[in-house]
């Protein structure tokens, strides 16, 4: 088994790969209504390029962050998690996708790619001054409304 990196950026060169993973992704039928959902709300994800690297942009988060889980043996993205900090205190997981290999059911599940992938975009959302939670889109169908499914200890955020 490869070792996964999370890195904020896919190479160029990994354009198709990243196209299969956001747009052709077997397990988006599990989760199509709430795709469905946030794309109404927050406008659907882009892919673009700046110099040699690729990167997501939305419409209607024009401040929008990713992470991308990277296999580093081939350096193909085999999962992302697209997120906006809403307001100071609040950061939303406003798409998220992970290969089939990964998701359940896949040879390579036992690895739990989407928690890892989750705990990490939660931990580099501690270091930003102010923010205290983390939602899920997916989980909750809305933004704010819902009870944030990760809170941060107070000492972690100080």
């Amino acid at each position: 088994m490869s070792k996964i990196e999370f890195k904020s950026h896919v190479p160029v060169a990994q354009k198709t790969a990243l196209e299969a993973l956001l747009f052709f992704n077997a397990c988006q039928e599990r989760v199509s209504a709430c795709i469905a959902d946030a794309i109404e709300k927050f406008g659907a994800p882009e892919i673009v390029a700046d110099r040699d690297r690729l990167r997501i942009h939305m419409k209607g988060l024009p401040e929008v962050q990713s992470l991308f889980a990277i296999d580093s043996a081939t350096g193909r993205p085999v999962g992302v998690a697209v997120y906006a900090r809403q307001d100071i205190e609040h950061v939303t997981v406003v798409h998220i996708g992970i290969t089939s290999e990964f998701a359940s059911g896949g040879y390579r599940a036992n690895e739990q790619l989407l928690l890892k992938l989750l705990r990490e975009v939660r931990r580099s959302t501690r270091r930003v001054k102010g923010v205290r939670s983390m939602d899920l889109y997916y989980a909750t169908g809305t933004a704010r409304t819902a009870t944030p499914r990760w809170r941060a200890p107070a000492k972690a955020l100080m």
